[in-house]
């Protein structure tokens, strides 16, 4: 499959998305975390976070259960366009979202 036709795919959608969910799961469990990037790849996806510690095996755990209750939530995805200054202004506590 060319990189076009997977960033075209409902894989990469549903990767896309799972990302979105993980970050949301990590932002209830470490409100302080800072969310990086967290791309869809090849084989899967990832988020890279700043954390205020080192998560558990327990605080995965959680982040995992969370992940599946918001998908069991069936909350329809939106694509929302903004302007950057509205980009900056939702993310002001973001650092790695504002560099």
């Amino acid at each position: 499959m060319s990189k076009q036709d997977y960033v075209n795919s409902q894989l990469y959608r549903i990767r896309h998305s799972t990302a979105h969910i993980m970050a949301e799961a990590m932002l209830e469990r470490f409100p302080d975390a800072q969310i990086a990037i967290g791309p869809p790849i090849e084989d899967g996806f990832y988020y890279d976070f700043g954390l205020p510690q080192q998560p558990t095996e327990e605080d995965l755990k959680w982040v995992e259960n969370r992940m599946k209750e918001i998908i069991k939530g069936g909350y329809d995805f939106k694509v929302k366009d903004v302007t950057p200054d509205e980009a900056l202004k939702f993310f002001k506590n973001q650092k790695y979202k504002t560099e």
